[in-house]
């Protein structure tokens, strides 16, 4: 439990301190795994509907992020951590979701200083 714990804390606290950056960044017309997260975060969905609505961001961003072996370390990092009760899923698919918003801001900040 500990273990799961920094895991999310750190990558929450990465995912936090980018946020400002990539507010500022134009959002491209596809729909990306960022678009995707901010969708789920402006999402009213609870309980049940919502841990499926994470579940679908976090099958598209594990696609676009299938090459990146950090990322892929990170989110199986959480991910080991499944237990059946439905708030623990809530967690765990949440420290995916932000190992999924570090590999955003990760590129934005990458794009950002290739110009």
């Amino acid at each position: 439990m500990r273990k799961i714990l920094l895991c999310c804390g750190f990558a929450l606290a990465f995912v936090t301190m980018t946020q400002p950056l990539s507010a500022q960044q134009a959002k491209s017309a596809a729909p990306d795994c960022e678009a995707r997260i901010q969708t789920l975060a402006d999402s009213n969905a609870e309980g049940e509907e919502r841990l499926t609505e994470k579940y679908d961001v976090i099958d598209y961003c594990d696609t676009q992020y299938k090459n990146d072996k950090t990322v892929q370390r990170l989110a199986k990092e959480c991910a080991k951590y499944v237990e059946q009760p439905v708030l623990k899923q809530q967690f765990v698919a949440d420290c995916e979701l932000a190992a999924f918003g570090y590999a955003n801001a990760l590129r934005e900040l990458k794009a950002q200083y290739r110009k």
